[in-house]
Formats: C-alpha cells, structure tokens, sequence
C-alpha cells in the first residue's frame, strides 16, 4: 500500500472540517460531530466503491491490486465504524426546516446502516462460502445508494449546494457512478483481451490452463497476476490467478490453478480445449529487482506459482544465485518440482530445495541464513504462501539483519477476516483459564 494513497484517503475524509468547524460554534457541537461521522463515511465508501472498479492509474497511487484489496476491505470497517458513531450519537438539531422528504429519509438511513452492517460483517467473517459472500458483496451499492438518499434529503445545517453540500455529494456521485459501471455498463463490455484455450492438465490438486490469444494478447511481466474469465459452463464470472508463465513470444499464457473453492473446482471439471476466454490485466508488483544480490524465493503449496515464471524468465535475465525453496506437506503435491529442477540446470544459478513438512522439516530464519552463508544483509527475499508463515519467517530474518524493505509478497488470500478467528480463541483461552482457575480455588483443601 502506498503512502500517498493513504494520505489522500485521510485528506478527502478530513477536508469537511474545514467547513463543520465553524457549525460547530453555531450549534450543538456533539450532533455536528455526528453529522461529520456520517459525512466522512459517506466519503470513505464512494472512494471504496470507485477503487473497487480496478480503474487504470489505481495501482499508481494505491500500490499493487493485492494490496487495494485489503485496503478495500479496512476502508468498509472504518467506514462502518463512522456509520455505527453517527447512529448512536444524536445528530438532530433545533431550528432545522425539513423537506417533503425528511421522513422518509430518515427511515432509510436505519435501513442503510444495519444493511450495510450486516454485509460488512458478511464480508469479513471467512467461513462464508465464497459464492454466497460474493453475491451478497453486489448489494452493498444498493444500500449505498439508499445511505446517499438519506444524506441528500434529511435534515442538516448545510445546504446540499453549499460547498460542504457539494463535496459530499461528489463522493456520493462517485461511488453511485463506480457501483453502476461495476454492476451493469461493465458487464456489458468486458474489458480484456480475448484467448482460447490450448490445453488443460490436471496435476494433483492443480489445474494447468494453457491459453492462446485470439489478437494482440496480454503483454505480462513475471510474478504477476491477471483476472480469467471463461466462457460458457458458468464460469464467466472473473476471477483472479497468478500467471505461472514467463512472458513469451506469442504472448500465450499459464494458469495453475489450485481446487480450493467451488469455482476452482467447476474450472477442474468443466474447462474444456477450445473454449473461449477473457484475461484482463496484469495486475500486481511482485517482480524481480535488476542486479545481482542474491535471491531467496519461498513457495507454500500453490504459492510456487509465481516463482515457476521467475525461474523461466531467469534463461534471459541477468540475475545473482538464487535459492528456490519449494515448502509441501506430502511428497505427491509437488507437480512442477520437475519442471524446476529441468529450468535449475539449464540456468545453473537456480537451486531448488524441497521442504516436506510431512517429513518433520521446517523452513526457519536459521536454515535460510546458513544457505546463504550469513549474506542476509544483501539478499531480496520473495514469499507466497499462508499468512501466518510469511510473518514467522519475515520477522525471524528481519532480526537477522535482512531489510525490511527486501522482503517481497504478495497477499496469499485476497479475502480476509479482521482478526476474529484470533479473537474468538483469545476469548475461549482466557475462559477456560478462568474457568479452571475458579474450579481449583475450589477444590483447593481449607487451611
């Protein structure tokens, strides 16, 4: 995530001051201080509705697409946070005239807030299948519509043409604008470039989508993703997989995409040679630095997809050594590991390691900084794999002296929770601890 997004973000959502803080000397302080709360949520989910659209230049200022993503999603906490303090905080004030439709709006601002409540909340709580968190993700433009009627109708010490009116309905404007372009104009005209499909194999786990293109085709750098979209059988709905290929001549492309949901799986079962497709893209920073510093690439499970094109793209890049860990559980899910020990003796400064967890090994800091001979000070790493073990490794190296700033990733699941999986456990922890403490003092014999 890039920091000048961010202050932009917080800038747009601060700039009504400007225009409340002289209210508030005129009125009841606290209810301009709710009526700001709503304005500022107002604000966060038109630019959360736009930055959703994947518009060209987002990447510019926001950083990689994998990163927006979570941006998206902590831009819809924050900004039901706002919605839930202007709720509880009473933003009525004395000497206001209502319109015909203040009534009105003011029912639908309550049906606004507790829908958008609930699909927030359905949003971030992960065990909700896919589909069903994606077809309900759809309505959140509606109750955003209904949040912006609410806000241009009701009752409040501005008018919707003065500038602080004018404002905030820009963003308003915006976000209405993204959500139709998103949910009907785009639909209508997908964008992207058009491919067939060449091949499909089946790996273990794994399907193997090779695509032709059917014009100019979709020019890629290695590491990157793109969004598929495939024709017929349902799946055309897009969806997004890294390109386990470096980019070539043609312009073909390589999907290796993991069973891990009910797409993945109709894709496993359906996709079909000749079938048409529709790749839009690519997506991502999650690239090769230039120079010779050594590299550490580490691949969890389909995390190795990314490095498959790296150590493609190695044949024709002047690159230091590289060491390829290749992290598994059971020794039959590693169906490129051929592959990469062909391409590790044609480019001879790629090493593969294998890790098998089922075999009782790990990959620690300590294991990467004896490879490399204690050269951590100088080495990029790059990671794809599960969250939790991106953050062991990340914070064990970084303490060994490799920068921050040269451990590279990708954000592995693009769909995440806030954290209550964490809270709940820390939750039960401490009551069965409270429990058996209560139940020992109870037994415990008197003196």
């Amino acid at each position: 995530m890039r920091l000048f997004g961010l202050i932009l973000i917080a800038a747009a959502s601060l700039v009504p001051l400007i225009w409340f803080a002289p209210l508030a000397a005129e009125r009841d302080p606290v209810a301009v201080f709710s009526q700001y709360i709503g304005s500022a949520a107002l604000i966060l989910m038109g630019i959360n509705q736009f930055i959703a659209t994947r518009a060209p230049g987002l990447e510019t200022v926001f950083g990689p697409l994998d990163r927006i993503y979570v941006l998206h999603k902590w831009l819809g906490v924050i900004a039901m946070v706002c919605l839930g303090l202007h709720d509880i905080i009473d933003a009525e004030m004395n000497g206001l005239r209502g319109g015909p439709l203040a009534g009105i709006a003011e029912d639908i601002g309550e049906v606004s807030l507790y829908g958008l409540l609930i699909l927030v909340l359905a949003s971030v709580i992960t065990f909700i299948p896919y589909h069903l968190w994606k077809w309900s993700h759809r309505l959140i433009g509606i109750f955003f519509f209904m949040g912006a009627f609410h806000y241009f109708f009701i009752e409040k010490p501005f008018s919707n043409f003065d500038p602080l009116g004018l404002y905030v309905s820009a963003f308003c404007v915006l976000g209405l604008v993204s959500y139709v372009w998103m949910s009907l104009l785009r639909p209508m005209a997908p964008r992207g470039h058009g491919y067939k499909v060449s091949s499909v194999r089946h790996l273990g786990g794994l399907t193997e989508v090779e695509l032709q293109p059917k014009g100019r085709g979709l020019k890629h750098k290695p590491g990157q993703f793109a969004f598929l979209a495939v024709k017929g059988s349902g799946l055309s709905e897009e969806h997004p997989f890294t390109l386990s290929s470096a980019p070539r001549d043609d312009r073909s492309l390589r999907f290796s995409v993991k069973d891990l949901g009910d797409y993945t799986r109709r894709l496993r079962r359906e996709l079909k040679e000749g079938m048409e497709a529709t790749v839009s893209g690519p997506f991502g920073h999650f690239s090769m630095p230039s120079g010779r510093d050594p590299q550490v690439w580490i691949g969890a499970g389909v995390g190795i997809t990314p490095f498959l094109a790296f150590a493609e793209s190695l044949k024709s890049a002047d690159a230091g050594t590289v060491k390829l860990y290749y992290c598994v559980r059971e020794r039959d899910d590693i169906p490129y590991a051929m592959d990469l020990e062909r391409l590790a003796e044609e480019v001879g400064n790629l090493e593969l390691v294998i890790v098998n967890s089922n075999e009782g090994v790990r990959l620690t800091p300590e294991r990467i900084e004896a490879d490399l001979g204690g050269g951590l000070r100088q080495a990029h790493v790059f990671f794809c794999g599960p969250v939790a073990m991106r953050k062991a490794l990340k914070s064990g190296l970084v303490l060994k002296g490799l920068r921050a700033s040269r451990f590279h990733f990708e954000e592995f699941e693009m769909r995440t929770g806030i954290g209550l999986n964490a809270l709940a456990a820390w939750i039960w922890d401490k009551g069965i601890y409270a429990f058996e403490k209560r139940r020992a003092a109870k037994t415990q014999p008197a003196e």
